[in-house]
């Protein structure tokens, strides 16, 4: 090839490269179609995923020149797939996280900054919503994802089977003490064929990203917690950890009142055996009897199960579930993904996702309408809410309460004795936080 023609495709290849990346970081021209790629993991749940596709439908009626491409994932799969995808610069436009991952992936850069688009709106925008989770989700002086339910966890239980065990169900346990006594009377032999066919209570045991707000309150309420306060120094190895530890593992191993094999169950589980009426409690939120209902409408779990504040121990005190929309800092349509952010935190679809899920909104002119208020659900789950508290905001956070979770499950399954295991998981701990040091 002459030196001309060598030169000519050189500069072809230039500008191949170049239109190529003009396309990737140019916004949509005026007429242009703009797909959305859209990953929430409620999309794989019946109740949830219909409301969210209705939602979507609402969107583009209203907007023609965009199109949303959902994209359902699992909860459990959602952190390192979005990491990855972060790291290729290839994350969905519009992603939903929950509090247990939002500080890493702010710190991982994989959350677009919302402040500008926020301050367009005007400097009473941000009035609608309450100021704790606003604060939560603002990062270096920057609000870096826009807050979606913001409610507290609570104790569900079954009123009939509260009766059939003698139990008055209009006083739910509401001390640990009680909560065992009433475990041990709803762990049952229903049938009659000699074995126990209906447990108490039940946990979701395994590794999963659900169980930490099943266990958080537990532990709190016993005076313990998992990190000091500074956040630098593991406090998993105090008397009162210890005792909270001690507790939650001897339901399944002393005095056996939840169902065999709970270190291999995720929430839908515990769900599932809800709604088969295998449990009698668990502890979750507004979401639960709609799922529950779900999975068995014949339950008639809206008239059945009732919600009750988590029980007392040395404190009263529950944990805050908090999520929240994040757009891609790689998205190459960041107008339009605010356009859509805006809509889902909009009162129009709160509103929406109230009515067809029960989650309570972070929005202050949602949860004042009078079917929130007057729901026997949502009147507990708000009002909780004064005594709720998050998980702590470090990106260390997953890592620690993995090492919580793997000596919950050797101690369950004995294969280690249950002081073992817990020294084990604060020594990981205390290795873990002395990098922050």
């Amino acid at each position: 090839m002459s030196r001309s023609g060598r030169l000519c495709r050189v500069v072809f290849c230039a500008l191949v490269a170049g239109a190529l990346l003009f396309s990737v970081l140019t916004p949509a021209r005026s007429g242009e179609l703009v797909t959305l790629r859209f990953s929430n993991w409620h999309l794989v749940e019946d109740v949830w995923g219909r409301s969210l596709r209705e939602a979507i439908n609402i969107f583009e009626s209203r907007n023609p020149g965009i199109r949303i491409t959902p994209e359902p994932i699992s909860y459990a799969e959602k952190e390192p797939r979005y990491q990855a995808e972060c790291a290729a610069r290839r994350m969905p436009d519009v992603v939903k996280l929950h509090n247990f991952s939002l500080a890493m992936f702010f710190e991982l850069g994989c959350a677009a900054d919302l402040t500008p688009f926020v301050q367009r709106k005007g400097p009473g925008f941000l009035k609608t919503w309450y100021e704790f989770p606003l604060k939560m989700l603002t990062y270096r002086g920057r609000l870096m994802a826009m807050p979606d339910d913001f409610q507290s966890i609570v104790l569900i239980y079954n009123q009939e089977l509260f009766r059939a065990a003698g139990l008055d169900p209009k006083r739910p346990p509401r001390t640990w003490t009680e909560f065992l006594e009433y475990s041990r009377r709803l762990t049952r032999d229903v049938d009659g064929d000699g074995r126990i066919d209906q447990w108490g209570f039940s946990i979701p045991a395994s590794k999963n990203p659900g169980l930490p707000l099943r266990i958080m309150p537990i532990v709190w309420s016993f005076g313990a917690d998992f990190i000091t306060e500074d956040g630098r120094r593991s406090a998993m190895n105090t008397p009162e950890f210890r005792e909270a530890f001690r507790f939650i593992v001897e339901l399944a191993t002393v005095h056996k009142v939840v169902p065999p094999g709970v270190t291999t169950f995720g929430p839908q589980d515990v769900r599932i055996q809800m709604a088969q009426r295998r449990i009698a409690m668990k502890i979750g939120s507004a979401w639960s009897y709609p799922i529950v209902n779900a999975l068995n409408p014949q339950l008639n779990a809206a008239q059945v199960l009732e919600a009750a504040p988590v029980p007392v121990g040395r404190r009263r005190i529950t944990a805050a579930w908090l999520d929240a929309w994040v757009m891609s800092p790689h998205t190459r349509y960041p107008e339009e993904a605010w356009k859509f952010i805006e809509f889902l935190t909009s009162k129009e679809i709160e509103k929406k996702f109230f009515e067809d899920n029960r989650v309570i909104s972070s929005r202050k002119d949602v949860n004042t309408l009078p079917m929130v208020r007057t729901d026997k659900f949502s009147r507990v789950i708000v009002a909780e809410l004064e005594h709720a508290r998050l998980e702590p905001f470090i990106k260390e956070w997953p890592e620690i309460f993995d090492a919580f979770a793997t000596a919950l499950q050797e101690a369950i399954t004995g294969a280690k004795p249950a002081e073992r295991a817990l020294l084990d998981a604060h020594t990981r701990v205390e290795e873990i936080l002395a990098r922050r040091r």
